[in-house]
């Protein structure tokens, strides 16, 4: 048995919604600065205007990210408190290290807007490079908790409960997991930002070169990176086999297992938009010359990317269920108190009423528009 599917369903909105906004998060934080330090070598004013404006987007895209990742947070809370506060309790190292950079991140947003064209410009660079580090260091900690959850590495039932955090930390999905997180978020923003400029490129009447500029430069990073996902993805697959349920309810389809749940289908998926990916990148780089004639697969480019994005994530939380941890016989070999909070299928039944759920629906229709249209505002202009 799953968790029950309205559960499942708005757990699933909030955090697919959320992990979208924060991989765009990374990507924009690290390639902000950039812009600017191209656009201060060459005293580029384009680039300069590009910079700026990625920023009062960014400000956007990490306020919504902040949202719907305290929306997924209270449902947490609301659905499996037991499970929220057990992890909470084991995990507060990286926990801790996360929300510490969360703090250092929305000071140096605050630094690097208002004290832009206000100080040095190697000053003002130098606090964008801190904005992008805790974009890295930020998923640092919270995939220490999701490598946690695949695998228990460094758990200790004796004396008491506890997590050994340097244990931890040699967790075989944790490094090859933080990899593919960061260099995902790059690689899918870098394309993000190539049908961005290429959107923009049919539609400018002036600066087209220069947007078909900005195009060819960032399906170049989003090739750069894509390959770099060639291997850190298939590694974090192969990492995986320490969890032989979450292994097989993934893969098992291709080796003729029959798995509890199979999530075959939701994997090839993901697939698919990896392979147009691909596909777009090839086709606009070899075709950079005469843009006008690959302008569509530079405008599907970043959505494919975005949407590998989400399937990755919705995969890698629900190939697990019923389980938080990823390994049914480490559960049921804990005490039972530890064990209906680690099982999905134990959601608190106050917070399951149909009212409540008919409540949330209230809230969360209305969230969902205002946010479509702030992005149709923002992107308009």
């Amino acid at each position: 048995m799953q968790a029950p599917l309205p559960v499942s369903a708005i757990i699933s909105l909030t955090f697919g919604l959320h992990i979208i906004l924060v991989n765009l998060d990374i990507a924009l934080a690290t390639f902000i600065p950039l812009l600017e330090w191209m656009a201060r070598k060459g005293n580029d004013d384009f680039l300069m205007d590009r910079a700026k404006n990625l920023m009062r987007y960014y400000a956007s895209t990490y306020a919504i990210a902040g949202v719907f990742g305290t929306a997924f947070t209270v449902s947490l809370l609301s659905f499996y408190p037991q499970f929220l506060g057990l992890a909470g309790h084991l995990t507060f190292a990286p926990f801790g290290i996360a929300i510490l950079m969360i703090a250092l991140r929305f000071l140096t947003i605050v630094l690097y807007w208002y004290l832009w064209d206000k100080i040095s410009g190697n000053l003002h660079l130098t606090i964008g490079a801190l904005l992008a580090l805790t974009g890295y260091i930020i998923p640092f900690g919270f995939r220490a908790v999701f490598a946690f959850l695949n695998v228990p590495t460094g758990l200790h039932l004796q004396p008491k409960l506890y997590l050994d955090l340097l244990e931890a930390l040699t967790n075989p999905t944790f490094l090859p997991l933080y990899l593919k997180s960061v260099f995902g978020a790059l690689a899918a923003g870098s394309l993000m930002l190539a049908s961005a400029y290429a959107y923009r490129y049919a539609k400018a009447g002036s600066n087209k070169e220069r947007y078909s500029e900005l195009v060819g430069k960032f399906i170049e990073y989003g090739a750069l990176f894509l390959a770099l996902m060639v291997i850190f993805g298939p590694w974090y697959a192969i990492s995986l086999s320490v969890s032989k349920y979450k292994f097989e309810n993934i893969f098992g389809f291709l080796f003729g297992a029959s798995p509890k749940y199979n999530y075959g289908w939701l994997f090839v998926i993901k697939m698919i938009f990896v392979l147009i990916q691909f596909f777009a990148v090839i086709y606009v780089l070899r075709g950079l010359s005469k843009l006008d004639e690959v302008l569509g697969w530079a405008e599907i480019a970043g959505p494919a990317g975005m949407a590998t994005i989400l399937t990755g994530e919705l995969l890698n939380m629900h190939s697990q269920l019923p389980y938080f941890i990823a390994q049914p016989e480490v559960v049921n070999s804990l005490p039972i108190i530890f064990k209906q909070a680690l099982l999905t299928t134990n959601a608190n039944s106050l917070a399951t009423l149909p009212e409540l759920y008919a409540i949330t629906i209230v809230f969360l229709i209305p969230l969902l528009i205002a946010v479509a249209a702030l992005f149709y505002l923002i992107l308009r202009d």
